[in-house]
């Protein structure tokens, strides 16, 4: 089972009428995909948030919802991430194998500062009294590159085919990021030179 955007919205809403204050987050990964219109589903969905009891109290929310009473907060990640990432932003997991999984994270994204990004983030999506921010797709071409994981070249390759893509956007928040912590730097730009080796997507 899988989040399309009809279950996603329905959970999202569900989550924010049973918040006690308005919580600002930020949408990223499969969730940012469907809303940009390249996924019709994802097997979870990434949220970032910027108070550790928000996300306290996102996963009691969640976890009294019907669908995920079953669910559980996963003690090891179920993919395989870059060691390196995980010294920082090691999402809290919450789901089982039956339905799909929540991914919160806490500032970070697997090393990578999620404030700046939410800073950029011009379009926002209200769900009651939750107010998510959907990530530009430049920063969302960052954030996958990084992972590098399968599911995240393919995104990629769909922002990049489908999408207007702001390169020279996207080559200054690599040049600040490069101030802050060169090494997922050099990990996204070894991606996206892979990458583009196959698939040409810089054009010529």
């Amino acid at each position: 089972m899988q989040f399309n955007k009809e279950l996603l919205e329905n959970v999202l809403e569900y989550i924010g009428k049973r918040l006690r204050h308005e919580v600002e987050g930020l949408l990223i990964g499969g969730n940012a995909m469907i809303y940009y219109g390249l996924r019709a589903q994802t097997k979870d969905s990434d949220l970032v948030f910027f108070n550790r009891k928000d996300i306290a109290g996102i996963t009691q929310i969640i976890l009294s919802h019907p669908l995920f009473r079953k669910a559980e907060i996963l003690k090891k990640l179920p993919y395989k991430i870059n060691p390196e990432l995980l010294k920082k932003g090691e999402p809290t997991v919450i789901g089982n194998s039956n339905i799909p999984r929540f991914d919160l994270f806490y500032k970070y994204v697997f090393r990578i500062d999620a404030k700046e990004i939410f800073e950029k983030a011009t379009r926002s999506i209200r769900f009651d009294l939750l107010k998510l921010k959907l990530a530009e797709t430049e920063h969302l071409i960052f954030l996958k590159a990084v992972s590098a994981r399968h599911v995240d070249l393919d995104d990629i390759l769909r922002i990049c085919r489908d999408l207007k893509v702001d390169w020279k956007k996207f080559t200054e928040f690599v040049k600040y990021y490069n101030k802050i912590d060169s090494r997922p730097v050099w990990f996204a730009l070894g991606s996206l030179y892979d990458l583009n080796k196959k698939e040409k997507i810089f054009g010529k």
